[in-house]
């Protein structure tokens, strides 16, 4: 069975394909249940196979591979690694095959996977309720004439 993304890869250069592979292997490691497929020129990785519920995605360049985290706002980035100013996004370039030995792009990865595409906890809405009178009835609402 052909590799679609090493066939993706072969239009890279050598070092940028070499870190990109290895990024892979640490992300197929981290997250064993995850899908892998290409997605606007990377390589994503889901909840399941849609592009909806991606987590991270590993994006080769000329000079250097993105590492990216699409709630990588989210995370706890201890070690000051992630760029980026959106609201949601984060990623860190590599540039070195060195570089992806760093125990800390695992953390990333595995904190994200544990988050999944939702890492922000859902806000209860505060219900409105009517006021009442001392007599324990409802107060008419005032109506504008």
């Amino acid at each position: 069975m052909v590799d679609v993304v090493k066939e993706f890869l072969s239009n890279y250069p050598e070092g940028v394909r070499k870190i990109t592979l290895e990024l892979r292997k640490m992300a197929r490691k981290t997250m064993p249940r995850a899908h892998e497929f290409l997605y606007y020129d990377a390589i994503n990785y889901s909840l399941d196979d849609s592009p909806l519920k991606r987590i991270c995605y590993i994006s080769p360049m000329e000079t250097y591979v993105t590492l990216g985290f699409l709630f990588g706002a989210q995370l706890d980035d201890l070690h000051h690694l992630l760029q980026g100013s959106g609201k949601r996004a984060r990623h860190v370039k590599i540039r070195t095959l060195e570089e992806t030995r760093n125990s800390a792009f695992k953390e990333l990865v595995k904190a994200a996977w544990t988050h999944g595409v939702d890492p922000v906890p859902k806000i209860k809405r505060k219900i409105r309720r009517r006021a009442v009178t001392h007599s324990g009835t409802k107060r008419a609402s005032r109506s504008k004439h």
